[in-house]
């Protein structure tokens, strides 16, 4: 408790020292530029997918090369010492944000995000998506199924689908056109995405779990915000028609 209140007490005297000193967004760095403070939730779901690395030596430019190493359309900055990366903006939080006003633990004349407010930046043209989500329904012949309870393979028994596809589809990138595509491609007649980032294939007309609310495969592709893949044990099950 003692050891929490002191890094509370530290936190605050560095944005106090960070102001005092003049501290501002760095609005450009080589090919990235600044697209402004967004609100973010440690536990609704972050807007950027991917947690890069928690430095006290951190500075927005030793962030951004991170995520330029990556290959990442986004990178952001939070707490002053966070860094995120990440190819959609996956929430669109509403309501009152903290402002990012943290300087950064590396450089206090540069400011690295809030408390759950971070400093988004976009890598040079590189296209990136933002919700809201929604499910896609049908494409190319397939159509959206029902969203299904996957969770008895944690207690040894086959998952639902229970294959890959042939060509790997990174997290990052996932849509459900990526998966579908990868099911098909490997002759599969079923697809299904969860926890927003992994495709899985099989060969059901009708799923053998048990099929669960919507609501429970509502976490964005890391690769289309503008589309839902599954949720946590939940997977969000696609059909052939012409297969």
């Amino acid at each position: 408790m003692v050891f929490k209140l002191m890094m509370i007490s530290i936190t605050m005297l560095l944005v106090y020292i960070g102001l005092a000193a003049g501290a501002s967004v760095l609005e450009t760095y080589s090919v990235w530029h600044s697209i402004g403070c967004v609100k973010d939730s440690t536990t609704q779901g972050r807007v950027l997918h991917h947690l890069s690395s928690r430095s006290d030596t951190m500075t927005v430019e030793t962030c951004l090369d991170s995520c330029s190493a990556g290959g990442f359309a986004l990178g952001g900055l939070e707490y002053g010492r966070e860094c995120y990366c990440g190819n959609a903006l996956l929430y669109q939080y509403e309501g009152t944000m903290n402002p990012c006003s943290y300087p950064c633990s590396g450089n206090s004349l540069e400011i690295c995000g809030g408390s759950s407010s971070i400093n988004v930046y976009q890598n040079g043209n590189m296209p990136f998506t933002s919700g809201p989500s929604s499910i896609l329904r049908s494409y190319n012949g397939w159509i959206f199924t029902q969203c299904w309870q996957d969770d008895t393979w944690q207690f040894g028994y086959p998952r639902l689908l229970p294959h890959h596809p042939t060509t790997f589809i990174p997290a990052e990138q996932m849509t459900v056109q990526k998966c579908i595509n990868g099911c098909g491609a490997a002759h599969y007649t079923s697809a299904g995405l969860e926890y927003g980032q992994e495709c899985w294939c099989g060969n059901v007309t009708y799923p053998p779990g048990q099929s669960t609310s919507e609501f429970e495969c509502f976490k964005p592709c890391l690769g289309d915000a503008t589309e839902y893949c599954g949720g946590s044990s939940r997977a969000l099950v696609y059909l052939n028609l012409s297969a």
